[in-house]
């Protein structure tokens, strides 16, 4: 449990950054930069939350996965606590380079 503990304080983490730093913007974010061909693909903040949301959801549903498969199944909780962690690292890991770019 307390991976999903450190997996929620991440994504709280990335939320109030996003929310820090992009409340005031309203152009277009670049979401995705290449370096070869630029900037390819462009979306408002509210995309950005979109993202944390997502994020989240996915939180909540490998939560309920690993409560209910922990009795049966151990390592295969473990597996999906870890990739809740790996995910939520990601996620601010990517909000972070997207309020950099802009």
């Amino acid at each position: 449990m307390s991976v999903f503990a450190a997996s929620a304080v991440i994504l709280v983490i990335a939320a109030a950054t996003a929310f820090i730093n992009l409340s005031g913007a309203n152009n277009l974010l670049v979401i995705h930069f290449d370096s070869y061909r630029g900037a390819d693909f462009f979306g408002e903040k509210y995309d950005v939350f979109e993202i944390v949301f997502t994020a989240m959801a996915i939180f909540l549903i490998n939560l309920f996965l690993t409560k209910e498969l922990y009795s049966r199944e151990k390592f295969l909780s473990y597996i999906f606590a870890g990739n809740t962690l790996i995910v939520s690292i990601l996620i601010l890991i990517a909000v972070n380079a997207i309020i950099s770019i802009n």
